[in-house]
Parts: structure tokens; C-alpha cells; sequence
């Protein structure tokens, strides 16, 4: 306070009173502003100035249509009025150019000050932005996906273990259009999901969000040979198309029709932007948003995932990192399947086999990790450790 008495009295007030919205005129309007009618809003003239310069301005919503007033109130001994017609007269013109700036195709980008997330400086945004014209905000990583995305760079795409492939069969007649323009509006309910993954300069990883196109493909076999063998190749040839972290988006729908009412739709995505337990969620939405016409206010609102990694941003990342040296100490190399195996042989494409346990075998094992507080999953994991 007593710096700021010092300083030099400012000269200019500017006083932005918000925005009114009225509603439409008519018997049941309620109150509306009247601007027929002066009601003496003009200061007393022996009333001193408060500054040089005053503007009161707002916005006004009336029968729908937003209009900006500014009312300038000046020292009339200090400014001639011609003085401020010809401030009036700038000030207008330079808020038309900037509406029509910010009208045109690319205009409005962000500034270093509008990411609260990450810190980034002027060039290093500015790249972004021409790397990612439809940029919308840039966020940090989660510790996992820092994990993935350093394998995923490390092993290159040939050999990326983190794509990740799901077929829902569907049977029954179904709208191919509708069924693509609900994948769309899911993604619309997701920025996270088109996110791009990079480096900035000094080598600290950040995910952009970005506008990207549907990656959506569709195939229709019901004439060939062998559908079931075509729709095979199909999977295969998608699961082995690598993604680039940097270029996204990273996850690709696939329909693949087999038989008048034998459809097949094929999500392929990396781990990076979906995981196990997001997945059924995600199906989920889509059926509900197929259901009603790809609206997307039919659904309840979604919690963003920018509020989790904004809950992230205030933990304690030390207290974490000791509490996992803690339970990793002892822990010197990592756990080798094939301790003689070559590092540098290639491994092959990824093969899957199936062990089916009987259902006595099931509830034998439903039994053990009830009897001792556990999950079946941590049953399985205890049998690979063994193993």
C-alpha cells in the first residue's frame, strides 16, 4: 500500500461491469433496460474526476444479440472532446481488428501464461504450434505413461509390446454411419484420447492436446472366400501398423462386416492414451451414444482427465519415490524369463495361447483368495512368480 501511494495517480479508469443478458421483450420479460430514457447517469460538474479518463463499458445480451457500450467520462479541463473523439474513434477500430483477428482460421493461440500444467517458454510453444496447428492446451505425463512412451522410443515401432488390439462382435443389423458418428462424439468427450506425446527442448515429455482427424476404416467381406480368414488378415495387418507417440491419433476403429448380421468392430490403440480399465468404460459410452444418435447430451457429463493430472500435479513426488525404494530395496536386476536369451535376437510377432481351468479348478482358487483376503489376480500373479 504505501508503494502504491507513492506511484503517480493514473490518469485512465477502466471499468468493465460485465455482462447483462435480458430476456426477450414482452409481458413476462421481467425487468429490461431501458434506453429511451436519461436518468441523469452524467456526474455533477462541480464533482471532481476520478481520472483523466473514465470508461464504464459492458456487455448487453437483448433479444439474443450481444452489443458492447462504453460510456467515457473525461476532464473536460484537461481533454478536449475532440481529444477523446479521436480516442474513441482508435479504440474501436482496434477492437474490430481484433475481432476480426481472432474470427480467422488459426488465430488465438495460446500464450506461455495460459498453460497452467507445464512451463513452457515463448519458442518452445510457438514450435508446438507449428507442429500442431489445432493445438488446444499442453499437459505433463502421468508416471506411467512417462514408462511407456520411454519403451515405446526405446524399442522403436517394430517391436512397441503397448499396442493394444479389442474386437467387439456385434450381431444383429447395424448403422455403419451412426455407428461412426458416435465413435466421433466419443472422442469429442475426450480430448486426452487425441493427444500427441513429445519432447520439448530440454527433453522434458509433454502431451498436446490437438484437433485430429477420425481414424476410422471400414470393410465390408461378406462376398470373399473365407470372411472369418479375411477378417483375420485384417486384424493382423492392423495390429501390426505401428503408431507414432508424435503423431496422433493413438487409436484407430476398424469395422469389419462378415455376414449380413456378423459385424466386428476393431479398436486398436496404444496404452499410452487407454488402458485395461478404461477400455469397458469407453465401449460403454459408445453403445449408450450409438443409441441415441451420437448426441452427446444424452450422457451425463464427463469428468475431465485434465482434473487428474491437475490432483497429480499436487502430490508429493518425493514422499513417493521413497515409499517405492522402500519396497523395491533389495531389488537389484529385473526378473529374466530367459536369462541366456540373445537381447539384441528379434523376438517375432506377438502369439497368444489360451489355458482354459475347469470350474472346479475356479472356485478352488475363488477359495484360496477369499480365504486369505486376496485377488484372483494377485493368485495368478503369485503363480508366474513361482513359475
Amino acid at each position: 500500500a504505501t508503494q502504491l501511494r507513492n506511484l503517480p495517480q493514473p490518469q485512465t479508469t477502466l471499468n468493465y461491469l460485465g455482462r447483462f443478458d435480458y430476456p426477450p421483450s414482452g409481458a413476462d420479460a421481467g425487468w429490461t433496460p431501458v434506453t429511451d430514457v436519461d436518468l441523469g447517469r452524467h456526474p455533477d460538474s462541480d464533482l471532481a474526476a476520478a481520472a483523466v479518463l473514465t470508461i464504464d463499458a459492458a456487455t448487453v445480451v437483448t433479444e439474443g444479440t450481444a452489443r458492447l457500450t462504453a460510456t467515457w467520462s473525461y476532464a473536460s479541463g484537461v481533454l478536449a472532446a475532440t481529444d477523446v473523439d479521436d480516442l474513441t474513434e482508435l479504440w474501436t477500430e482496434a477492437l474490430t481488428a481484433l475481432a476480426d483477428h481472432i474470427s480467422r482460421p488459426g488465430a488465438g493461440r495460446l500464450t506461455p501464461s495460459d498453460l497452467d500444467l507445464v512451463h513452457l517458454d515463448r519458442t518452445t510453444l510457438d514450435a508446438l504450434h507449428h507442429h500442431y496447428p489445432t493445438l488446444t492446451d499442453v499437459w505433463p505425463l502421468t508416471p506411467l505413461q512417462a514408462g511407456l512412451l520411454f519403451h515405446a522410443e526405446l524399442g522403436g515401432p517394430a517391436a512397441d509390446a503397448y499396442v493394444v488390439q479389442f474386437v467387439l462382435d456385434i450381431s444383429g443389423p447395424l448403422d455403419h454411419d451412426r455407428l461412426r458418428d458416435a465413435v466421433a462424439a466419443l472422442l469429442g468427450r475426450h480430448p486426452n484420447l487425441g493427444a500427441a506425446f513429445t519432447h520439448t527442448p530440454d527433453g522434458t515429455p509433454v502431451q498436446v492436446v490437438t484437433t485430429t482427424a477420425l481414424a476410422w476404416a471400414y470393410h465390408d467381406v461378406t462376398t470373399a472366400h473365407r470372411p472369418a480368414a479375411e477378417l483375420d488378415d485384417i486384424l493382423t495387418a492392423d495390429r501390426a501398423a505401428p503408431f507414432d507417440p508424435a503423431e496422433p491419433p493413438l487409436l484407430r476403429f476398424t469395422l469389419v462386416t462378415t455376414g449380413p448380421d456378423d459385424h466386428h468392430l476393431v479398436l486398436t490403440n496404444h496404452h499410452l492414451v487407454l488402458d485395461g480399465w478404461s477400455t469397458p468404460l469407453l465401449l460403454h459410452e459408445l453403445l449408450q451414444l450409438y443409441e441415441h444418435h451420437a448426441d452427446p447430451d444424452a450422457l451425463a457429463p464427463v469428468r475431465p482427465y485434465r482434473d487428474f493430472l491437475e490432483w497429480l500435479g499436487t502430490r508429493d513426488v518425493s514422499a513417493s519415490v521413497a515409499a517405492w525404494d522402500r519396497a523395491l530395496e533389495g531389488v537389484e536386476d529385473a526378473t529374466r524369463l530367459a536369462p541366456g536369451l540373445d537381447p539384441h535376437r528379434d523376438a517375432g510377432p506377438c502369439a497368444e495361447r489360451v489355458v482354459t481351468l475347469t470350474t472346479a479348478q475356479t472356485d478352488a482358487l475363488r477359495t484360496v483368495a477369499r480365504t486369505h483376503d486376496l485377488t484372483l489376480h494377485t493368485i495368478l500373479d503369485t503363480a508366474w512368480a513361482l513359475v
